[in-house]
């Protein structure tokens, strides 16, 4: 499969990113990877932040950098750090595509609630003018360390879990496009693809779902060493 992203293509994407699964693109501080890049941080599994003090200060500045990449084309999805060539467990997500409810997430999993799946398009700026429909968990528990150095635990449903779950594929190294359960559409053209997606997300906002907090607990200052 062969993508090839113009500079209006670029454009174009910022513009409509908010339409479906956090599409990106291009920033002065860091470049958005596609597979094109042939980049192995796309396709490795990253590492773990250390659960230390250093360890927290390199998440702190690679959350900086997501953000930096992303927030001037809100409203997106989210961001994980092998998409900016950093193998590390981290990425940026928000549940309603606002920065406003933009979440960092550090070295997270997640437990689905029941079997329960709805399948859905994601897009993602790694795979330019292709779509991936993948079923995903509908409701989760999502664990992570916050920007507040806190181990959290949400329950996800809707939009908000399937975006955790894909964010969480990127650290696994799996783009949706390789998932074995995904069907996968490509577009010729960008204006095709935007066709396409004004069709998708018409019904967005009804998955929409404020996550339910659960339980949290600070990280011991002996841990943090």
């Amino acid at each position: 499969m062969r993508f090839l992203p113009s500079f209006l293509s670029v454009v174009m994407l910022s513009l409509i990113q908010g339409n479906i699964m956090g599409i990106t693109m291009e920033n002065k501080a860091k470049t958005i990877l596609t597979l094109d890049d042939h980049n192995h941080c796309l396709t490795q599994k990253a590492k773990a932040i250390a659960n230390t003090l250093s360890g927290f200060a390199e998440a702190q500045e690679i959350i900086k950098d997501l953000k930096s990449a992303l927030y001037p084309h809100m409203p997106a999805a989210g961001l994980a750090a092998p998409q900016i060539g950093i193998l590390k467990t981290v990425f940026i997500f928000s549940w309603d595509r606002s920065p406003e409810h933009l979440e960092a997430a550090m070295n997270p999993i997640f437990y689905p609630l029941g079997i329960e799946k709805n399948s859905g398009w994601e897009g993602c700026f790694s795979v330019p003018l292709a779509l991936a429909y993948v079923p995903r968990y509908q409701n989760i528990f999502a664990t992570y360390t916050n920007i507040d150095n806190e181990r959290v635990t949400y329950k996800l449903q809707g939009f908000a879990a399937r975006v955790f779950q894909h964010e969480c594929d990127h650290l696994q190294g799996v783009e949706n496009i390789h998932r074995s359960d995904a069907e996968v559409k490509e577009f010729t053209t960008l204006e095709e693809m935007v066709a396409f997606i004004e069709d998708i997300k018409k019904g967005d906002a009804v998955n929409y779902i404020k996550p339910e907090f659960q339980s949290k607990k600070p990280i011991r200052k002996d841990q943090k060493k």
